[in-house]
C-alpha cells in the first residue's frame, strides 16, 4: 500500500499550521512533515526525511496537479485535473490562539468541481520519528480510524460516509467517489485526555472559522506597496511558526534539511534562537503585528531574568517552552532527505560558547523600550548585569554566529555584537538611571571594544574587514554591521568594506556565501538568504537604494511560488536547501523591503 518516494524538492513544499505545530505539504498534495502536538514533538508524518518515515498523500497519476493559497491564508489549495475531473483539495490546521491547547484538527476538504471520479489517498502514520508501526482501527460505523499512541493521547481520523477504507500493515487506503458538487471532509484529530478536557465548539465550519481567522489577523498588518503580496506570506509563515503559548518563534518546522545535499551539515531548528531576537521584534512591529512582537519579547524577558538567577548562564537557543534544548542524538532509522546523512534531533550547538547572545539581548531590550511595547518593565540592574557579563567575556573566543564545531576564533561578528551591547545600554542609559560612574565605565567598554575590532579585524591597506584576525578571509555579517551601526553609512570606510566583502561573497548578483574555506573556495552549502537581505539592506542604508530595489526583486524571481523561502540555495541551481521555512530569511526579506522603503529618496520611489 505504501506509494514510491515522488521525490519532491524543499522548494515543492508549502506550510500549514495551527499555531503550535505545523505540517508540510507537497505541491502533489502529499503531508510529508507533521509533528503533534508541538513543532518539537516526534513527527506524525515523516517522509520528507525518509520514504518510509509515514505521510497522507493522494494518487495522482493521470492529473495535471497544481497547488496555491487560498486569499492569503493558510489554506492550501491542489488542483487535480485531468480530460474527465476538475477536482480540489484544500488542507489546513485549526488555528489554535489558546493555552492549555489539548486538541490539534488537520483538514483535507475534497471538493468535486466537474466530473465524476474516484480519488485515492494513503494515511500511513509513523508516529516517533517512524520509529513505531501502528496499529491501525477503523469503525465502519463511526468511518473513523483510530492510530494507537502513548502519553495518554489519541489520533483519530474522521472520513466521509461514502469513503471505502482497506486496512494493512499500518497504513489505509481511502477511495472516495467525488461528482461534481460533492463536498467530502477528512479530518485528522490529536487530542490529549486529562481531567479539565473540554472540547471546542466552532461556530462555523471549520475552514470558515480557518478563512475568518486568518483575515481578521493579516488586516491588522501594515505592507508596503511594492512587495505587498509578497510581505503579507512572509507574515503569515512567521505567524504560523509562533508558538501561541510562549511566543516562541521557532527557527524552522523542519529537522535535518541539509545545507549540502548528502552532506552532514543537517541540522534540528526547532527552537529559539536568541539573535533572531531583534530581528523578530523589528519584523512584527513594522508589519503592524504588535501583539506578536509582545508575545516574543515577554518569552525574551523571561529567559533574561532566569539567566539572572544562574549568574547569567545564558544560551544561545532555548525550546519553545524556554527550557535547556535537549541533547543532539541522531535518529539511526531515517535515511535522510534525498540521503543526507545524519538525521538529528536536539542540537549540540546549546553546549557552544556564543558571546554574541549578551548584546543580542540588551538590542532587544533597547528596541522594545524604543518601540514602546506594552507592558514593558526594563530592570536596571538587568541591562547592568549584562554588560557585567559582556566585560567579563568579550576577549574570549567562541564559535561565532555560524556555530562552527571546528575550534573557537575572535569572530569579528561576536565582537560587534558585544559592542552593540554596551552601545545599546548607554542609549537607555537616561531612562535607566545610569550614575555618572556607570556611565563613564560603560563608554570606556564600549570604546575599548571597538578599537579592537579596528585594530585587529581591519586591513587597512586594502579596505577589509576580516572574519577574525586569524584569516583574510571575510564574512557576510559584514553587511549586518551596517544595519547594526557599527559602520557608519557616512562613513568612507563603510563604502569600500561593502563592495570588498561583495566581491568575495556574493555570486550572481544577488545570492551571497556567508564566508569561504581558507582556500578560499566556497563551503559545501548554498548561499546563505538571510545574507543576501543583508546586502540589500545595507546598499540601501547607504543610498543605493535603487540597486537594492533592482536586486530585492531580482531576488523574489528565484523564491518558489508559495512565496516561501528555505535557509539556503544552490546558487547555480536556484534549489532550495536547509530547514524550511526558514524565519531567519523571511525575517530578512521584511527588513530589506523596510530599508528600501525608509530610505528612498525624493527621486527615486520604491
Amino acid at each position: 500500500m505504501t506509494k514510491k518516494d515522488n521525490g519532491s524538492s524543499i522548494e515543492d513544499y508549502s506550510i500549514i499550521g495551527d499555531l503550535h505545530s505545523a505540517a508540510l505539504v507537497s505541491k502533489i498534495g502529499s503531508i510529508d512533515w507533521l509533528c503533534l502536538p508541538h513543532f518539537d514533538s516526534p513527527s506524525i508524518f515523516a517522509k520528507l526525511l525518509d520514504p518510509n518515515g509515514g505521510n497522507f498523500t493522494l494518487l495522482t497519476d493521470g492529473y495535471n496537479v497544481s497547488s496555491y493559497y487560498v486569499n492569503d491564508t493558510a489554506i492550501l489549495e491542489t488542483i487535480l485535473q485531468n480530460d474527465i475531473a476538475e477536482i480540489s483539495i484544500k488542507d489546513f490546521m485549526v488555528p489554535q490562539p489558546k493555552y492549555p491547547c489539548r486538541e490539534h484538527y488537520l483538514v483535507r476538504k475534497v471538493t468535486g468541481i466537474k466530473g465524476k471520479a474516484d480519488i485515492t489517498f494513503y494515511f500511513s502514520p509513523r508516529p516517533d520519528y517512524a520509529n513505531l508501526i501502528p496499529e491501525l482501527s477503523y469503525d465502519a460505523h463511526t468511518q473513523s480510524i483510530d492510530v494507537s499512541l502513548v502519553d495518554n493521547a489519541t489520533l483519530r481520523l474522521y472520513l466521509p460516509e461514502n469513503a471505502r477504507v482497506s486496512v494493512k500493515n499500518g497504513s489505509a487506503e481511502i477511495i472516495l467517489p467525488l461528482t461534481e458538487g460533492v463536498l467530502s471532509e477528512m479530518r485528522l484529530e490529536y487530542v490529549r485526555f486529562d481531567e479539565a478536557y473540554e472540547e471546542t465548539k466552532f461556530e462555523t465550519s471549520l475552514e470558515d472559522h480557518t478563512m475568518r481567522f486568518w483575515e481578521k489577523w493579516l488586516s491588522q498588518g501594515n505592507f508596503f506597496p511594492f512587495c505587498e503580496d509578497i510581505l503579507k506570506r512572509s507574515a503569515i509563515t512567521l505567524k504560523l511558526l509562533q508558538f501561541f503559548p510562549t511566543g516562541a518563534l521557532v527557527a524552522a518546522p523542519t529537522t535535518s534539511l541539509p545545507e549540502e545535499i548528502g552532506g552532514g551539515h543537517n541540522w534540528d531548528y526547532r527552537y529559539v534562537w536568541i539573535r533572531d531576537a531583534t530581528f523578530s521584534l523589528y519584523a512584527f512591529h513594522v508589519l503592524g503585528f504588535k501583539e506578536e512582537a509582545e508575545k516574543f519579547f515577554a518569552f525574551l524577558q523571561t529567559i533574561a531574568e532566569q539567566s539572572a538567577e544562574k549568574q547569567f548562564e545564558l544560551s544561545l537557543l532555548y525550546t519553545i517552552e524556554g527550557k535547556p534544548v535537549p541533547q543532539e542524538k541522531i535518529l539511526e532509522n531515517l535515511h535522510g532527505y534525498k540521503n543526507s546523512l545524519p538525521v538529528r534531533v536536539g542540537n549540540k550547538a546549546a553546549e557552544q560558547f556564543q558571546l554574541d547572545v549578551y548584546g543580542a539581548l540588551i538590542d532587544a531590550h533597547y528596541f522594545a523600550d524604543k518601540r514602546e511595547i506594552k507592558n514593558l518593565e526594563i530592570e536596571k540592574e538587568l541591562i547592568l548585569d549584562l554588560v557585567k557579563q559582556i566585560e567579563k567575556v568579550w576577549q574570549k573566543k567562541d564559535c561565532g554566529i555560524w556555530e562552527v564545531r571546528t575550534g573557537d576564533y575572535h569572530f569579528t561578528y561576536s565582537k560587534v555584537m558585544a559592542w552593540v551591547g554596551v552601545n545599546r545600554a548607554l542609549r537607555m542609559a537616561e531612562k535607566l538611571g545610569f550614575t555618572s560612574d556607570e556611565k563613564r565605565w560603560c563608554k570606556k567598554l564600549e570604546s575599548e571594544m571597538k578599537e579592537w575590532i579596528w585594530t585587529y579585524c581591519y586591513d587597512e591597506k586594502i579596505g577589509r574587514l576580516k572574519q577574525h584576525p586569524e584569516t583574510d578571509n571575510q564574512d557576510a555579517t559584514n553587511f549586518l554591521f551596517v544595519l547594526l551601526q557599527f559602520l557608519d553609512k557616512h562613513d568612507s570606510r563603510t563604502a569600500t568594506i561593502i563592495e570588498a566583502t561583495k566581491k568575495q561573497l556574493v555570486y550572481d548578483d544577488v545570492f551571497v556565501y556567508r564566508y569561504l574555506r581558507e582556500d578560499g573556495m566556497p563551503r559545501g552549502e548554498g548561499a546563505f538568504l538571510l545574507c543576501s537581505f543583508w546586502y540589500i539592506s545595507a546598499l540601501a542604508i547607504i543610498g543605493e537604494t535603487k540597486k537594492a530595489h533592482d536586486l530585492f526583486h531580482t531576488f523574489l524571481k528565484y523564491m518558489n511560488d508559495q512565496g516561501l523561502l528555505s535557509e539556503e540555495m544552490g546558487a547555480e541551481t536556484k534549489k532550495y536547501l536547509g530547514n524550511y521555512p526558514q524565519a531567519f530569511s523571511h525575517l530578512g526579506l521584511i527588513m530589506a523591503a523596510y530599508y528600501i522603503s525608509k530610505y528612498a529618496n525624493e527621486d527615486y520611489h520604491a
